[in-house]
C-alpha cells in the first residue's frame, strides 16, 4: 500500500510539473502593429512568389509554399502557409479585426500555420477571427 501511495505521489508531480505554461513562440516585439491611418502597399505582395522555404514546427522539418513576413493585408494564401513572427498588422481596439480593410483571401483547402499562435495549423483561413465581415 505504502508502495502505490508513493508511485501515486510521483505521478501527480510529473504530471504537474509538465503543466507549466509554453512560453510564447514569438518574442514579444516581433509583431509591429501599424495604424489604420497608413494603408499597406498593394504592390508588396505582387512579386513571385519565392521557391518554397523548409521551417521546423515541433521538431519536424515541413516545406510551405508561402512564408508570410512583412505585411499582413493585401494577400492571398494558397497551399501550406506559414505567417513568421516577424509580421506587420493593422492595430485595433478590442476585437483583433486586423484585416479589416485588406484585400486578403485564404485558397479552400489552404493550410495556415501561424507563429504567434504557437505554430498551430488553421484550415478555415483567417477572416472568420481577424475581419469583422
Amino acid at each position: 500500500m505504502r508502495i502505490v501511495t508513493i508511485l501515486s505521489a510521483l505521478c501527480i508531480l510529473l504530471c504537474l510539473a509538465a503543466c507549466q505554461p509554453s512560453e510564447p513562440f514569438c518574442c514579444e516585439g516581433s509583431v509591429t502593429y501599424q495604424d489604420r491611418a497608413i494603408p499597406f502597399e498593394i504592390s508588396a505582395v505582387e512579386s513571385p512568389a519565392p521557391a518554397r522555404e523548409t521551417i521546423d514546427i515541433n521538431g519536424k522539418p515541413m516545406a510551405f509554399d508561402q512564408v508570410i513576413r512583412g505585411q499582413l493585408c493585401n494577400n492571398h494564401l494558397s497551399g501550406t502557409v506559414y505567417v513568421d513572427c516577424d509580421v506587420v498588422i493593422y492595430e485595433w481596439d478590442t476585437v483583433s479585426n486586423f484585416l479589416d480593410g485588406c484585400d486578403f483571401t485564404v485558397e479552400p483547402g489552404s493550410v495556415i500555420y501561424v507563429a504567434s499562435h504557437n505554430n498551430t495549423a488553421y484550415y478555415q483561413g483567417c477572416s472568420s477571427c481577424h475581419q469583422s465581415d
